[in-house]
């Protein structure tokens, strides 16, 4: 994580993931108009205030 230079206390947070979940992701994000980083804040910020738990199991 680093700091992010637009706004305090704010964070900018990279992740790695597979292809095909990324391009789903931008799939989604421009039916809607957003950037890719705009929807995973907003879907995350909409899990986030849900107190919805995700359940980790090995695959």
């Amino acid at each position: 994580m680093a700091t992010n230079p637009i706004g305090k206390n704010t964070k900018t947070i990279g992740i790695n993931m597979s292809k095909k979940m990324a391009d789903e992701l931008e799939k989604r994000a421009n039916s809607m108009h957003l950037s890719t980083s705009k929807y995973c804040k907003v879907i995350l910020t909409e899990w986030l205030k849900s107190g919805g738990k995700l359940k980790l199991q090995e695959k």
